[in-house]
Formats: structure tokens, C-alpha cells, sequence
């Protein structure tokens, strides 16, 4: 009998070797860590504290172990007991998380920037069981040497999801964070772009974004930003969500996802993969390409700079307006690119797109579409150097116009908006691991995919009872939990209101993003530990083409603002077909949550009253805030009123009425002449809402209130007339 034991636990061994050799490098450490792991089904103080100094062994412990050593970590104390007050007392302080041990003494106050909302012990042991507890559906599983291989799989590759481990931030130093991350990029030269003539609310924005960051953040960006250095792309850089750094598929740019984080830095640009990180594109598939793009790979200097001041006028205005964080990301560095890496070498710009050998096949072409790049920006006014000769003169004159340069951005999102509709969709699957990763995928990646998807649009997801055999089948029933249900309703409705709260903030400035801040490829979700509970933030990128007037815009033109603003529109709303709608913000929404009918028109009574809402607050605050007025001019803030009243007594006409659009005509244009405006900018006024009028009419709720004033104010313009 013996014998059969000994047997049965040695083919039972060599099975779980098996399993890990497919994990893990170090088999046998590996082995011996889960091996101790799942010998205790209960929560073991001993364990806990082995688990606690593996975790922060800095040399002789590969990082895939210390990572799977917290994950334990986490199991354990899910294990323990919250009134266990003493063994969380040792525990939170071996943690760092108190300046001592003692019952009396508090949590330190660094936890509230990191979305805790409470520095007493009881209170904090309850939400720290709350943050870890999201990990569940995976926790829930691990049964000691019962657990099945599936779900050992299941806990090992959840591992390795840096940003899911709550605990790592106290067990990683930023420092080590930084190493590793660059361990996964490749590294060239660069120089701090410094922009004299950027307004001061930039540097403002700048720094207080970055005081009010969690401090293990805080210097992970401080190290990557200090260098200057230029990050790329590299072969060892994975594009599987949830990597510590990530090449989202279809991007050329990398997402920092930073150990025990809700918070992401992202690096615009970083370059494709292969020895051509930098390419020149003129046309693609039969079409010029936008300006911007012709530097495929990399972003052009001053439109990094262009966006850094739209996005922080952007973000000083929501948030003096509404008293909150905007909900936009934000610069944090800028560098400008000195050398690209080709074949294990730095290599200069000029050298790069100058010579063949370097470049190797596809030089000609190259060439061609710099050329023709170079000819088409003298066309539209860009800046350029003198007329050089040669093939240096050329590279010369493309890189004065593009200024290839890198930003690094916090607080973005990896989760586009059309990427969530698309991987959550029936082919979802299929279209992220065969056509984004170019692997094949078993049921069981398929259905952790799916799990990561649900767990960031929901905050917490709880897994469906077993039974599902494919991708659809299991997004299906965890849309029938009825907790799943309940905050997919939920947070289908906040994102909603958000959407429509930041589009009326800027609709009330008079700004417009020509459809970029609202496109859903620039728009994201994220799931955020946010006054101790799990929630989902919408965030808007890529500002580079708002138009918002500022301190040197006197007028205000209607007639140029207007097919902007009717781009955020549709990108928004998709009015215009179907198709548009399914590719509009609302329309990925409601198919990312799978929203109802009746969801559905609650999101659209709630969208149009916190539109009105944002609307009439940013207004009340232009024209009573001292600070919120520094940043626009003094006649556009005079007449910011103005545009409200005209469109407001426009729409009180009845359509194709001549009579009373003629004395609307006058009775307007007498007032604007009475407050300085030129005959030109009545006409486009007046023509402008009339040619308008359906647009108009969508969003008369917005004017209601100044429709009547107008009336008043007109009357009494009359009379002095």
C-alpha cells in the first residue's frame, strides 16, 4: 500500500511539473512555492509571512515568482478573519501601510490618494478585503490540492497581470517597476522638448497632475519622464491586455500599466515592430493620408505641443467649471527623437530615412512618399527650411516639418471604446487572439479574456455557473447574473452622463474637437478603485484638434465652429445612419453593456439632462469667475450670451414664417450692431442659424431659458431704435 501511495504522489508530481514547465523558467522554484501554497486550504500566519519576504526579495527571485507570491499573498488574507485585528496589524505593516504596529495607530494617509477613503484600521482592513475580493472569481476556485489544472492555470496567468495585483505596490519599488518595464521596450536618444511659448496653465496642469498622483506612481513617472530617452517597441514587448507594458494591437503606441495600478501612462508614439520603427506615408489604399499620419510611426513635434495646451485649457476649464477632475488624460513629458534603433543599433534621423543601406528594402518608395509629403506641406503653409540640394537636402526639409518627437501621457486608457464593442461582440475572440495576437486560442484563454473584459466595464464581475462551451455563449450569461446585470445598467448610464456632461462644458466655451475627442477609437473605459468601491470612469484622448477660443479670441464665428461641433455630434451620437450610430460613442456602449430598450431611453432622457446641466454651469461660471475668465477674452465673455438669445427667439419663429424671420432679422441685428458687432458678423450670424435649423432644433432645450430674455432684450432694443 506504501508503495501505491508513493506512486500515486509521484505521477501526481510529475503531472504539476508538467503543468508549470509550460509557465514558468524556473520549474522547480515554481513548484516548490505552490506546492507549499496549496498545502493549506485556511489562512496560515506562517505562510503569510514567507509569502511577504519572497515577495520582496529583490535579487535571486525572478519577477514571475515574486508576482505569484503576491497573488497568495492576496489569497491568504482574503483568508483571514477581519476581526483578526492583530495578524492585519503585522501584516499592514510589514506592507508599509502603518509607521508602526499598535491597534491605535492609524493608516498611513498615502492610501487616500490611492482611492481608499478611510486611515482607521477597521475601516481600511474592510476595504482592502473589498479591493481584493474583485480577484474572486478566480480565489473562489483555489481549493488546496483539489484545485483542478484549469484553475490553477486560471490563478497563474492572473499572476501575471501586474496591474491586477493590488499588493504589489507595496512589495515593488518603483525603482525595480521602472527596470523591468524597460526591460520590455527598446531605448534610443532623445532631448526635453521645451515649449517657450506654451501658456502658463500648461506647467500648472502638469503639476497638479502629478502631485495629486499616488506616490509609487508618481516616481515611476518621474523615471520615465527624467531621462528624456525615446521608448519603442520592442520584440519583447507583449500586446496581451494587461501586460505591464503594452502594444495594444493596431497602435503605434505603448500603454505602462504600472504593479497594483488603475492608473495607466501611455507613450505617443512608440514606432511599429521590426527595423522600421519610423516610416513616411503619403497615401494608403488609393487615399492621401491626413497630414499628422505621414509620419507613420511617430508623432510630429508641434502637434504634440498643440495638444498638450488643448488638453490642459481643456482640463483647467472642466474642472474650475465643475470643481472635479476632468475626465481627459494628460501630458506629462515631451522629447524630441535624436536616434531610431535598427538592427540592435541607434541610429540618427538623418541617417535613417537618408540612407539605403540602413533602411534596406523599400527605399525608393520611401523616398517617393517623403517627396511627395514634403511638397504637400509647402502646399498647406507648413513652415520649412530653405530649398537644399541632394538626397540629405530632402530628409533635411521633411524632418524640419515633422519634428519627430514622443509624448508620455497619465491617466489614459488601453480600453478604446471600439475595441471593448469589438472583443466583446460573438467573434470578439477570434478577432483579438487570431487577427490581433496572430496565435490560436483554446476555450479556456477565450474565457479569461472575456473575464478581464467584463471585470473592467463592470468593476467587479461575478463568473457564470459552468455549462458555456463557447465565447458568445459565456458573455451571454454573465450578462444574466443579475449583479453583473445591475452594474452593466449602471455604469451604461454614468458613462452616458459623463459623455454628455463633458460635451456640454465644452459646447457652453464654444469648443469643438472636429470629432477627435470623441471619436470612439479616442475614447476609453477604466476601472477605478475610487473612494473605496470599484467604478468605471470614461476618459477622452487626443485633443490635437480642439478649438477652444482663448485669451486672444475676441470673436467667436459660428459659421467655422458649427460643422466641428456637428462632427462631435455624430461621433457621439451617430445620428446620421445606423452604421454611423453602431461606430458612435453611444452606439459602442450599448453594445459593450448590452444595453436594453428601455436602458436605453433612460441613458437618453439622462444624457439630455446632463447636458443642459454641464451647459448652463460653465456658463454661470464664464461670467462670474474672475479665474475661469482669465482664460478667454474679455468681448468673447461679453457676448457669450449672445449666440444663446439669437438661436433661442430664432427657433420661437415658426419655420418658412418670412414675415417673422424678417423681423427677427431686423429686431437681431439692430441689438448686435448696439453691442459692436460688424454687418459681416450679423450676416453670418443670421445665415448660419437659418441654414442650421434642424441641428438647432436638437438642442433647443439648451437656449429655452435665453429665448424669453431675448425677447425682453429685443423689445427694449426696438424702442431705443
Amino acid at each position: 500500500m506504501t508503495n501505491v501511495v508513493r506512486l500515486q504522489r509521484s505521477s501526481s508530481k510529475n503531472h504539476f511539473l508538467t503543468v508549470l514547465a509550460t509557465e514558468f523558467d524556473d520549474v522547480h522554484q515554481a513548484f516548490g512555492l505552490l506546492d507549499e501554497f496549496l498545502r493549506h486550504d485556511s489562512y496560515n500566519h506562517d505562510l503569510c509571512l514567507s509569502l511577504l519576504a519572497l515577495a520582496k526579495q529583490r535579487t535571486g527571485v525572478p519577477w514571475d515568482i515574486r508576482r505569484l507570491a503576491i497573488l497568495m499573498l492576496e489569497h491568504q488574507i482574503l483568508k483571514l478573519h477581519p476581526d483578526n485585528l492583530a495578524d492585519f496589524d503585522l501584516l499592514l505593516t510589514h506592507l508599509n501601510l502603518k509607521d508602526a504596529p499598535g491597534l491605535s495607530k492609524k493608516i498611513v494617509s498615502s492610501v487616500l490618494k490611492e482611492g481608499f477613503s478611510t486611515t482607521d484600521l477597521r475601516h481600511f482592513i474592510s476595504q482592502l478585503r473589498h479591493k481584493l475580493a474583485r480577484l474572486n472569481r478566480v480565489h473562489d476556485k483555489v481549493r488546496g490540492r483539489r484545485t483542478s489544472d484549469t484553475d490553477l492555470r486560471d490563478f497563474i496567468e492572473l499572476s501575471r497581470c501586474d496591474c491586477k495585483l493590488s499588493l504589489a505596490r507595496y512589495l515593488f519599488t518603483p525603482e525595480e517597476v521602472v527596470t523591468e518595464i524597460l526591460s520590455h521596450v527598446q531605448v534610443t536618444d532623445g532631448a526635453k522638448d521645451l515649449d517657450i511659448s506654451q501658456p502658463a496653465f500648461v506647467e500648472e496642469e502638469l503639476t497638479r497632475a502629478t502631485t495629486t498622483l499616488p506616490e509609487f506612481e508618481a516616481r515611476i513617472l518621474k523615471r520615465l519622464c527624467e531621462t528624456s530617452n525615446i521608448y519603442w517597441v520592442s520584440e519583447n514587448t507583449s500586446s496581451e491586455i494587461n501586460s505591464l507594458v503594452e502594444f495594444p494591437a493596431a497602435t503605434v503606441v505603448l500603454v505602462v500599466k504600472p504593479p497594483g495600478s488603475d492608473i495607466e501612462f501611455e507613450i505617443k508614439r512608440a514606432g511599429r515592430r521590426g527595423h522600421k520603427p519610423l516610416n513616411v506615408v503619403y497615401a494608403r489604399n488609393g487615399y492621401t493620408v491626413p497630414a499628422s499620419h505621414r509620419l507613420d510611426g511617430g508623432s510630429m513635434q508641434w502637434l504634440l505641443r498643440y495638444e498638450a495646451r488643448s488638453a490642459s485649457h481643456l482640463g483647467v476649464l472642466y474642472r474650475l467649471v465643475h470643481r472635479t477632475r476632468p475626465p481627459i488624460a494628460t501630458y506629462s513629458s515631451r522629447a524630441t527623437i535624436y536616434t531610431v534603433p535598427v538592427r540592435n543599433a541607434n541610429v540618427q534621423t538623418l541617417t535613417y530615412f537618408t540612407d539605403p543601406h540602413t533602411w534596406g528594402t523599400g527605399f525608393p518608395e520611401m523616398r517617393v512618399a517623403m517627396k511627395e509629403s514634403v511638397t504637400a506641406f509647402r502646399a498647406e503653409g507648413y513652415a520649412h527650411l530653405p530649398d537644399l540640394p541632394g538626397d540629405l537636402g530632402l530628409t533635411a526639409q521633411f524632418i524640419s516639418i515633422v519634428a519627430p518627437a514622443q509624448a508620455i501621457l497619465t491617466g489614459t486608457t488601453s480600453f478604446r471604446l471600439d475595441k471593448l464593442a469589438t472583443y466583446l461582440s460573438a467573434d470578439g475572440a477570434q478577432r483579438y487572439f487570431q487577427n490581433g495576437l496572430a496565435v490560436v486560442y483554446s476555450w479556456h484563454e477565450a474565457r479569461r479574456l472575456a473575464a478581464a473584459l467584463l471585470e473592467e466595464i463592470l468593476g467587479v464581475f461575478c463568473p457564470p455557473d459552468a455549462g458555456c462551451e463557447t465565447f458568445e455563449q459565456y458573455l451571454a450569461a454573465a450578462f444574466a447574473v443579475p449583479d453583473n446585470r445591475a452594474r452593466a445598467d449602471r455604469f451604461y448610464l454614468d458613462a452616458v452622463h459623463q459623455i454628455a456632461y463633458f460635451w456640454g462644458t465644452l459646447l457652453a466655451a464654444r469648443a469643438h474637437s472636429q470629432g477627435e475627442s470623441f471619436v470612439a477609437r479616442n475614447v476609453g473605459l477604466r476601472s477605478c478603485w475610487d473612494n473605496g468601491e470599484w467604478r468605471v470612469h470614461i476618459i477622452f484622448m487626443d485633443h490635437d484638434a480642439v478649438v477652444i477660443p482663448g485669451s486672444q479670441n475676441r470673436g467667436f464665428s459660428l459659421e467655422d465652429a458649427l460643422p466641428g461641433i456637428a462632427l462631435d455630434e455624430s461621433y457621439i451620437w451617430g445620428i446620421a445612419s445606423r452604421e454611423e450610430f453602431t461606430a458612435s460613442e453611444v452606439g459602442c456602449l450599448q453594445n459593450i453593456y448590452r444595453a436594453s430598450d428601455d436602458l436605453c431611453k433612460k441613458g437618453q432622457a439622462l444624457a439630455q439632462s446632463a447636458l443642459k446641466e454641464a451647459y448652463k454651469e460653465t456658463q454661470h461660471e464664464l461670467l462670474t469667475s474672475p479665474k475661469l475668465q482669465s482664460l478667454f477674452d474679455k468681448i468673447f465673455v461679453k457676448r457669450l450670451l449672445d449666440l444663446d438669445m439669437l438661436v433661442g427667439s430664432y427657433l420661437d419663429i415658426k419655420p418658412n414664417t418670412a414675415a417673422e424671420s424678417t423681423l427677427w432679422k431686423e429686431k437681431m441685428g439692430r441689438m448686435l450692431a448696439a453691442k459692436g458687432y460688424s454687418v459681416h458678423a450679423v450676416d453670418m450670424y443670421m445665415r448660419t442659424i437659418e441654414n442650421n435649423r434642424a441641428f438647432l432644433e436638437r438642442y433647443a432645450f439648451l437656449f429655452d431659458a435665453a429665448s424669453s430674455k431675448m425677447a425682453g432684450m429685443s423689445e427694449a432694443c426696438t424702442r431705443l431704435g
